[in-house]
């Protein structure tokens, strides 16, 4: 040590670097005499077609925010499939707030969705700590260093750090900054799992309906409004996904028909997105695909056989002929590779996804069954919550063997609820039926739905499951099945508004009963076309054919058959005498006819009958009484979903207000009654906003 110098005695004319003793020497001799503060930022998306997300820079608006008073570093990983606009969304961000971030923003590209695999953390860092000026010899040589020394240097800096296509959470880890005062926004495909917390996810979901019009419409300036119905239908069709409504929107100018274009590519988009002859949607789709489970792929390309967007968890065990638990593991795990998205305790696939699944059906997945499952599935959902909603008479014999959904105060309501939850895939199923060979399946779902549709004025779906019902039953040469169709069809005529296919039904339903000596297919055709008499205003008519009916009751059902027929007897001719000036008359039946419905928990008729009770104290005079009634119906037909009932009640409701004087209500309940009866496409709307105004 005697013999060891550390001197320098000569002019230095530049840096001097004097060191002890050191394992290494890291230097910079670039000669800067300030910092480095890089700005990697891309160019603004606003300026190339950007739209929507408002809510989600909000969102990080807040987050940032928060943060800040916090005195804590913000981390947001931003989630979805690919193209639903994450890494826009993260750079339109940014240049918002660009001026808040004068220590630096950094952007890193970690590829995580690219085939040939991701880039290093450590390759990431070696960019950000070039663009801080160190380079050559001056880069740490390992990951562990890199890291290290890129949080020193940006340890008290407000920077902004945005990691676009994350493969993992590890790979992020490396990257996070220590700085308190910085943010960082993750983008990935993938839902990432960070162990501890403190990162705050935001999963970017498909744009609303208008801005999805808007964004299609743009193209086609002016002309837009005119092809405003096929510009929804393609928005559906694309599941409102950004980049797939900008590539469809991008192929509609010019187009001697924007209509006949979209039913042309509607029914299979996927294949048609196509940009520079590629198509951007099938590379992704694969690549996302082949990164799962055999166990996972089966679980994807069957949940694509799913006749809707969304569906439950015991929904997807039946699909998939796996116990609930399971089931619910494989979900999990597509919804971490954002294939499918848990919504609200359920799960949506996307119309491109179900797409791109059903094309890797394979003949061992054995589709048909599949479809046979969730058949028999929602056939007893269905079940248990029709008897939940009606008491009324059922033929099919898998009625014995149902228990309710639900019991109790509130359980119309929750039946009801879960019904609606499941109307796209219920309107489905009749046909999925017939496909899959299970005729008797057919007609029954037909039946099952008939008091939940046809209450909630869902007439459509009535006359386009009908006819499947009706050929069903005839192959299974089912001759009250058969009685059971065609009456059932002929309210779905009446409910539509046509009479006179209604009546036909009727009585061909009539006939084939009186043949097959089916008492109850007699009375009910009877009672049915006593309604059609009604609705044309043959009051005598009606009455006769409700008289007719109750003595069919009366004289051929057995006693514990009566009890509901007859309830709706009372019901009908109620009204009916009320209609032809005979209230005091009707009043004791509307009001045994009541009591009845309501001891059965039947919202629908007990609604409907209250309505009846209103407008016989009514034409009494009897004002109070009639407002009693009027809002019980309107609270029942509302609990009931009941929107043409809801509108009816709001009409006598606004009259009973003109008489007291309140003109303002009045104008309100007509106004309300209108916007009712607009979304059905009844023509007393524009009347009733006349007298409402």
């Amino acid at each position: 040590m005697d013999e060891w110098h550390n001197a320098n005695n000569a002019d230095i004319a530049g840096n001097l670097l004097q060191v002890g003793r050191a394992d290494q020497v890291v230097m910079n001799l670039g000669g800067h005499s300030e910092p480095r503060y890089p700005d990697m930022l891309t160019i603004n998306p606003e300026h190339f077609g950007f739209t929507n997300r408002e809510a989600e820079l909000a969102q990080l608006d807040r987050l940032w925010r928060d943060a800040e008073r916090a005195g804590k570093p913000l981390v947001v990983a931003l989630s979805g499939m690919m193209g639903i606009g994450k890494s826009q969304t993260a750079f339109r961000w940014a240049h918002q707030v660009r001026t808040e971030f004068p220590g630096g923003i950094f952007v890193g590209d970690l590829r995580g969705s690219d085939p040939a695999g991701p880039r290093t953390a450590g390759d990431v860092l070696g960019g950000f700590l070039g663009m801080l000026g160190l380079t050559g010899a001056a880069l740490p040589a390992t990951e562990h260093e890199r890291a290290a020394a890129f949080r020193n240097i940006t340890a008290g800096r407000r920077i902004l750090v945005i990691l676009d296509d994350a493969h993992s959470a590890a790979q992020v880890r490396a990257l996070l900054p220590s700085s308190p005062t910085s943010a960082v926004l993750v983008t990935s495909r993938r839902e990432l799992t960070f162990l501890g917390g403190g990162v705050e996810p935001m999963r970017l979901a498909p744009f609303e309906e208008d801005a999805a019009i808007a964004l299609l419409a743009g193209p086609l300036g002016n002309n837009a409004e005119a092809d405003e119905a096929a510009l929804r239908k393609l928005s559906e069709a694309c599941g409102r996904h950004p980049m797939a409504l900008q590539v469809a929107a991008a192929q509609l100018p010019g187009r001697s028909s924007i209509t006949s274009y979209v039913d042309r590519i509607a029914p299979d988009l996927l294949r048609r997105l196509e940009v520079d002859g590629e198509r951007p949607f099938d590379g992704a789709f694969e690549f996302a695909y082949q990164a799962l489970s055999a166990d996972q792929q089966y679980a994807y390309r069957l949940l694509g056989c799913h006749p809707a967007t969304e569906f439950s968890l015991t929904a997807a065990s039946a699909l998939l002929d796996r116990p609930v638990a399971d089931a619910e593991e494989l979900l999990l795990a597509l919804s971490r590779a954002n294939l499918v998205v848990p919504v609200g305790g359920r799960y949506s696939i996307h119309v491109l996804l179900r797409q791109h699944a059903r094309a890797k059906i394979t003949a061992d997945d054995d589709a048909p069954a599949a479809w046979r499952r969730i058949v028999e599935h929602y056939h007893d959902f269905l079940m248990a919550r029709d008897i939940v909603l009606s008491k009324r008479r059922r033929l099919s014999p898998r009625y014995d063997a149902v228990r309710p959904a639900h019991e109790g105060e509130r359980a119309a309501e929750r039946a009801l609820e879960e019904l609606e939850a499941e109307r796209e895939t219920l309107s489905a199923l009749v046909g999925i039926a017939v496909e899959t060979g299970l005729d008797d399946r057919a007609w029954q779902l037909c039946e099952s739905l008939f008091s939940y549709f046809t209450d909630r004025n869902y007439f459509v779906d009535l006359v386009e499951i009908l006819p499947l019902g009706i050929a069903a039953a005839e192959r299974q040469a089912d001759a009250r099945a058969l009685v059971r169709m065609h009456s059932h069809f002929g309210s779905a005529c009446y409910a539509a508004g046509d009479c006179r296919a209604a009546q036909e039904q009727f009585e061909l339903s009539y006939d084939l009963a009186e043949a097959n000596y089916d008492d109850w297919g007699q009375q009910s055709a009877i009672e049915w076309i006593g309604l059609v008499h009604e609705r044309r205003e043959e009051y005598d008519e009606a009455l006769s054919c409700f008289e007719r009916s109750r003595n069919i009751v009366e004289s051929r059902f057995a006693t514990d058959r009566r009890p509901r027929p007859l309830g709706l007897y009372r019901m009908h001719s109620g009204r009916i005498l009320t209609r032809v000036g005979r209230a005091s008359e009707a009043l004791p039946r509307l009001a045994a006819a009541y009591d009845f419905f309501v001891g059965l928990g039947e919202h629908a008729n007990s609604g409907k009958v209250a309505l009846s009770l209103a407008e016989a104290h009514l034409q009494r005079n009897d004002l109070a009484e009639a407002l009693h009634w009027g809002r019980k119906a309107l609270e029942l037909c509302r609990a009931a979903r009941m929107a043409a009932d809801q509108a009816s009640t709001l009409e006598l409701l606004a009259e009973l207000s003109a008489r007291n004087g309140d003109v303002r209500a009045a104008a309100d309940q007509r106004r309300e009654a209108a916007e009712i009866l607009t979304v059905l496409g009844n023509r007393r709307a524009q009347a009733l906003l006349a007298r409402g105004s």
